[in-house]
């Protein structure tokens, strides 16, 4: 990838690889290069998310929702500068609406969302993460990666199994300190948080 090029598109029915047979849900897909340790900001509009460490290069996007008239509504868009990445998506406002989001394993996070669930999985670096309404489930490595980690949910669960944290009910927080590089933010409004320490060694193949 040549520093300094900035890649965009944006993507409904056009320019993008679509598939819809009566057997599948409708569902597109949109692929652009990215270097690892770079970092990666996302303003995502509800539906359900997993964001995924990939141990290739490069930004993946697939989707699917219910039907072929709601893929239409669909749009997804990645700018890229350097080693700075800018993903957004809007579409119809249902829970029918799934994304699947593959970036390197080394990546620096920033993720915003409306409202939806929200996993994400094989990625290190620092995180940033708030939602609004919905359940969110992050793997965050080893605690040892951390220098900084603050949490907080206002109405529901907050279980931070690798931080040894468990707590339910109204406005749940906590802060957690230690020798690490990384940071660690996550906020939710309502629903279930949790962080969990997932196989740092884990590979995750890229979808052809």
């Amino acid at each position: 990838m040549r520093t300094g090029l900035a890649a965009a598109a944006i993507v409904g029915m056009l320019g993008a690889g679509v598939v819809a047979t009566p057997d599948s849900r409708p569902s597109g897909s949109l692929e652009r290069p990215f270097p690892a340790s770079g970092r990666v900001r996302m303003d995502l509009v509800a539906g359900d998310y997993q964001i995924l460490g990939d141990a290739a290069e490069g930004i993946r996007l697939d989707w699917t929702v219910r039907d072929v008239e709601s893929l239409a509504k669909v749009k997804a868009q990645i700018d890229i500068k350097d080693r700075e990445a800018s993903i957004t998506t809007d579409g119809p406002s249902n829970r029918n609406l799934s994304f699947t989001i593959r970036v390197p394993r080394q990546s620096d996070l920033f993720v915003r969302l409306s409202a939806g669930d929200l996993r994400v999985e094989g990625i290190r670096g620092n995180k940033d993460v708030q939602l609004n309404a919905g359940d969110a489930r992050i793997d965050v490595g080893r605690a040892d990666d951390y220098g900084a980690v603050d949490a907080s949910v206002w109405v529901g669960d907050l279980k931070a199994e690798a931080f040894n944290v468990f707590k339910d009910g109204l406005f749940r927080s906590f802060e957690w300190h230690g020798k690490g590089p990384y940071k660690l933010h996550a906020r939710l409004m309502a629903g279930d948080l949790q962080l969990y320490a997932g196989d740092s060694e884990t590979v995750r193949a890229r979808k052809p």
